[in-house]
């Protein structure tokens, strides 16, 4: 079909779809000489989607000869045909189209504002930044915002010199916008200017300072930002340690930031703690471990992350030493990260700590040592349980119990009437636990025992074994003086057979 038969045909059709198929059938047999007939169309067509076709192929096919519609096509009320129109000029590059894409960028609730920019940006970067900068106090509030990102992604010296100015406009917006767009283009020299923007009131600003701070690496900038980190808000904390790391990967000294973890101010010294664990500071290890003393746990937990950064995967000397210190937190920090990171040889110095003289720090070592895949000082817990030191065998049963293999169970079942009371629920309640124990005699025997809290260990143990030959006993029990006891049975009974009553 040649144009002229497509022209006839066209002007007589009126369902949109069609004139799309039409328009679609033809692709290759457009240029100059047909570009007046779709400019005709463009005006006179009602149906959007007709328009944004029209827009597309004349873009693709005559591209500079078209732009006088493209631009025309900014203002459609289809959204489609605009950001057709926008694209196209993007490649285009006309310089007659940057005042009507500049104007576009005014409207508060623009879907394709980021069409806009960056057909902007490509325009601009032809040299004529002049006319953006003029635009500044010719549009309103939002296309004075966008002004700053579209100069940042120019990066020419007329752009980041305009920026410069930018940060001290009264619209925090623009200031944000323009300390984002000079992070990549400003340089060291230059850092005065965006540290004074650290006492910006606006938040947003500041932490675009901070950030730009970062990556120009300037170490005029430590002491502004270290000062900081007792700041209030928690996302200029968490900046402020970023770029502050940043800088300080390429200095030897960490004297400032050892001077802001001996502050008075808890913030601050939290916040170093952190920035040493960052920079791996090996000869940070005797601070971290002297704050495992703090009264604040969060301090204590952030000495021990920091502690874990610097260590990687081999344990200071000092943390071995802490193993034997006075106070309680220490040892059992100094356990928790031998658990975590330690070899075979140091973990097994966990061991003496199954009778620290501290229950928090056996239970530590407890943790640490059930968590070790490889357990091979599992002997060794077992020889733990005929000890005269309660503490120890106390702990090599929870240690035991945690584990929960079969060379556990079997391990823990002779101690099932141990005269300690404490050992002997524990294990009722652990056993209890297992799908393959096919004597209940034991927890049977124990419904029996003096003790209360025995007595209920072994109705739930019988409860979670689900041995029907418990009913009876268990049913026995149901008479028990003690309340507790009796709520536990009623609990076990019913858990073994709803029904139990018709069981018996």
């Amino acid at each position: 079909m040649g144009f002229q038969e497509f022209e006839d045909n066209y002007l007589k059709t009126t369902v949109p779809e069609n004139k799309i198929d039409m328009i679609n059938s033809i692709v290759n047999l457009i240029d100059k000489n047909y570009l007046s007939f779709f400019a005709t169309q463009y005006k006179n067509e009602s149906d959007g989607k007709v328009r944004a076709i029209i827009i597309e192929v004349i873009a693709n096919n005559v591209p500079e000869a078209s732009s006088p519609i493209l631009i025309e096509a900014l203002k459609d009320n289809f959204i489609n045909t605009r950001k057709k129109a926008v694209i196209a000029l993007s490649k285009v590059k006309i310089l007659s189209a940057l005042k009507p894409l500049l104007e576009m960028l005014s409207n508060p609730s623009l879907e394709i504002r980021d069409d806009v920019i960056k057909s902007i940006v490509n325009i601009g970067k032809l040299g004529d930044v002049s006319e953006i900068i003029k635009f500044y106090d010719k549009g309103n509030i939002y296309v004075n915002r966008s002004i700053p990102i579209i100069l940042g992604r120019i990066q020419c010296d007329e752009s980041t010199s305009y920026l410069k100015e930018l940060v001290h406009k009264n619209d925090p917006e623009v200031r944000r916008n323009a300390v984002q767009a000079l992070e990549k283009m400003i340089h060291v020299k230059d850092a005065r200017l965006i540290i004074n923007l650290l006492d910006d009131p606006d938040v947003e600003v500041k932490k675009a300072s901070i950030k730009a701070l970062g990556s120009i690496n300037s170490k005029r900038a430590i002491d502004p930002l270290l000062r900081l980190l007792k700041n209030k808000d928690e996302n200029v904390r968490r900046l402020s340690i970023q770029s502050l790391e940043r800088i300080f990967v390429n200095i030897d000294s960490y004297e400032k930031i050892y001077e802001v973890a001996n502050s008075k101010n808890m913030i601050e010294r939290k916040e170093a703690i952190k920035l040493l664990g960052l920079l791996e500071d090996k000869n940070s290890v005797d601070y971290m471990i002297n704050s495992f003393k703090s009264n604040d746990n969060k301090t204590r937990k952030l000495a021990y992350n920091s502690l874990i950064q610097i260590s990687k995967d081999e344990i200071p000397d000092q943390v071995l030493e802490g193993l034997k210190a006075k106070e309680w937190k220490i040892r059992s920090f100094c356990v928790k990260l031998i658990g975590k990171l330690g070899n075979e040889w140091q973990i097994s110095l966990l061991l003496d700590h199954l009778n620290d003289p501290d229950n928090r720090v056996r239970d530590i070592a407890i943790e640490a040592l059930s968590k070790i895949k490889n357990q091979t000082y599992f002997n060794e817990v077992k020889s733990f349980l005929s000890s005269s030191n309660w503490k120890a065998k106390r702990a090599a049963v929870k240690l035991l119990i945690k584990i929960g293999n079969e060379d556990s169970l079997e391990a823990l079942l002779p101690l099932i009437n141990d005269d300690d009371l404490f050992i002997k629920s524990w294990i009722a309640l652990a056993l209890g636990k297992f799908e393959n124990i096919s004597d209940i005699s034991p927890f049977i025997e124990m419904l029996e025992d003096s003790d209360p809290k025995i007595r209920i260990a072994a109705a739930k143990a019988l409860g979670q074994i689900g041995n029907n030959e418990a009913l009876e006993p268990l049913a026995k029990s149901l008479w028990d003086d003690n309340w507790s006891v009796r709520k536990e049975v009623e609990a076990a009974l019913n858990k073994i057979d709803s029904n139990w009553l018709k069981s018996i």
